[in-house]
């Protein structure tokens, strides 16, 4: 049976290296058959590791790793055994004038400056785009995408070696150029995008200006790499009680795409700026998951921008925060159910070091409790009077945050208001976090009865080093209603600005223009907007090393406040992002 101590172990004690993951048809990191684990291993490892003759590990960066085992030497997937960051978390999308609102059409057009993007690369690591779409090509009929990696397809055995990917196929603009040309172009490039989100994204950071419909993207000049996020395999949406219908991306594969449009984008030698507008609401919300921390790693790095939606959990109902004190030392959580509810997950998260109580009352008045001491052993809780059972993983000390965690899988819940009764041993003042998943990946009729909006941005917007983006009304200065509010629980501020994301004119699959709202559009404006930055900073040469990091913290001095606001703010950051704004304070 596959162990992830022993996994690790052997990684670490490693001399030499294996083949990576063949070329075969059905490779691991798509089979249905196999378990992806995301393991951290020592930075003096660079290769994949053979630890049984059926499992397979293909490096990400010099921390992180995927190992691929077998599903039928994995045994049951318990949180405890495995860890919690080691099972790859499941991401869903995050759904003219707007751009004079953030001061990039002023940009755009100055006499001097002229920034549109030239000479430098956003990707977006998504549901892929529409390349056949008027806005992604340019005036002499070539594709503006200089790379696309489709997840979804199977490999290409007669792929040109050198740009191998280690699942699904890599196509060069010369592949796209010659679909364009071609009377079925699919045959060429067999990539769509079915969703349309990515298309959106794109079309909004880098799309070209098309007057008649008073569009253009953040950066038109800049080139594209996209990535065509993959499915999350059956298991894992099992394992988190998801709709097997839903659009659900496992984490490890997010990382995946992050890494290439990297290597990519260092083969173009030019500045990348990558948009992700993908969320989560699994993990401690403090920026320790493995996507978070990669994320902050590469924002490090000269040239290298990452920008994420914040979220649309605002009004969800789907948190809850209370605080637990001497005088009050028991908090209950009323969780209404809804009717067509056929399971959901739900995570506690306190503080260190103390010990939770909790337990749980059904719709009829019967209580069961959690037991905080049985070490690594998945508790079942099964109710006589409904047809309920709730599986528990107490994890008293999780091992990336140091923080409690209980983990409950409800099945087949009895629908009505259950209540959750949550006390501490010593009676402290301290608090705690309930959160249930994101829209979309649960009934929407299932929520806290009293939640709290604020704590609400998505995984990997608690990123230490992202650049975290909120929406809002650029015509009356609101924030948008669904935006998640910040800050992270240990007060990390999160958000960092908002970018306009309410009725937003941007682009479809096939050749359509809509008007759109939700943080996504926002995050993708900003990561066109961190490409003008790049423009000015590495190719003309005026901050030669100028870093993601640089990115956020310009943009957030030069953010449009309110003077009734303190900042900065849970809701809105720094401020409203006004790049030419920017560029004044430099002066």
């Amino acid at each position: 049976m596959f162990r992830q101590e022993d996994f690790e172990k052997n990684l670490i004690n490693a001399q030499e290296t294996v083949p990576v993951v063949q070329n075969d048809s059905e490779l691991p990191a798509q089979s249905q058959d196999y378990g992806d684990f995301i393991v951290k291993y020592a930075q003096n490892v660079y290769g994949p590791i053979d630890v049984t003759s059926d499992s397979t590990f293909q490096v990400i960066n010099e921390i992180f790793g995927i190992a691929y085992v077998p599903l039928d030497q994995v045994g049951d997937l318990e949180i405890n055994s495995y860890t919690y960051n080691a099972i790859p978390k499941c991401y869903t999308y995050m759904d003219m004038e707007a751009l004079n609102a953030s001061g990039v059409l002023r940009l755009h057009n100055h006499p001097y400056l002229q920034l549109q993007g030239k000479g430098t690369a956003i990707a977006v690591v998504d549901s892929g785009i529409d390349y056949q779409n008027p806005v992604f090509i340019d005036e002499n009929g070539k594709t503006r995408i200089a790379y696309l990696w489709d997840q979804t397809l199977e490999k290409d055995p007669q792929a040109d070696k050198e740009r191998a990917v280690p699942y699904g196929r890599l196509f060069t603009a010369e592949d796209i150029d010659r679909a364009l040309q071609s009377e079925n172009p699919m045959e060429i490039v067999p990539s769509q995008d079915t969703n349309g989100h990515g298309t959106m994204l794109a079309g909004t950071a880098a799309g070209n200006i098309v007057p008649e419909e008073n569009f253009s993207g953040a950066a038109p000049e800049s080139i594209l790499l996209i990535v065509k996020l993959k499915q999350a395999k059956k298991y894992l949406k099992e394992l988190y009680l998801y709709p097997q219908e839903a659009e659900i991306i496992q984490e490890n594969d997010i990382m995946m795409g992050i890494y290439q449009v990297i290597k990519l984008a260092n083969l173009l030698d030019m500045p990348l700026s990558i948009c992700l507008g993908i969320g989560s609401s699994q993990g401690a919300h403090l920026g320790e998951s493995p996507l978070c921390q990669y994320i902050s790693y590469i924002s490090g790095f000269t040239q290298i921008s990452v920008s994420v939606a914040a979220g649309n959990e605002g009004a969800a109902q789907h948190h809850f925060k209370g605080v637990l004190r001497p005088e009050m030392n028991e908090i209950t959580a009323e969780l209404r159910v809804g009717e067509r509810e056929e399971g959901f997950t739900m995570e506690l998260w306190g503080e260190p070091p103390e010990v939770y109580k909790v337990g749980i009352q059904s719709p009829t008045g019967e209580i069961l409790e959690v037991s905080s001491s049985l070490g690594s052993g998945t508790q079942t809780l099964s109710f006589v009077f409904v047809e309920t059972k709730v599986q528990v993983n107490y994890v008293s000390i999780e091992r990336q945050t140091g923080y409690p965690l209980i983990y409950f899988r409800f099945l087949h819940p009895a629908p009505g208001i259950w209540k959750l009764h949550v006390q501490v041993r010593d009676g402290k003042s301290v608090a705690f976090h309930m959160w249930l998943p994101v829209q979309g990946l649960i009934s929407k009729d299932t929520h806290f009865l009293e939640s709290s909006p604020y704590n609400t941005v998505t995984s990997p917007g608690d990123s230490v080093d992202s650049t975290t983006v909120t929406a809002y009304n650029y015509r009356d200065e609101s924030l948008y209603l669904e935006a998640s509010r910040g800050f992270a629980p240990d007060g990390m501020v999160t958000p960092h600005f908002a970018a306009p994301g309410v009725n937003v004119r941007t682009v479809l699959p096939q050749g359509q223009f809509v008007n759109a709202s939700g943080t996504s559009l926002a995050v993708a404006q900003a990561t066109g907007i961190a490409s003008l930055l790049f423009e000015w900073a590495i190719i003309r040469k005026n901050a030669p090393f100028f870093t993601g990091t640089n990115v956020k913290h310009y943009l957030q001095r030069g953010a449009k406040r309110t003077e009734d606001r303190q900042y900065p703010n849970p809701e809105w950051g720094y401020g409203r992002i006004n790049l030419y704004r920017t560029f004044q304070l430099l002066q």
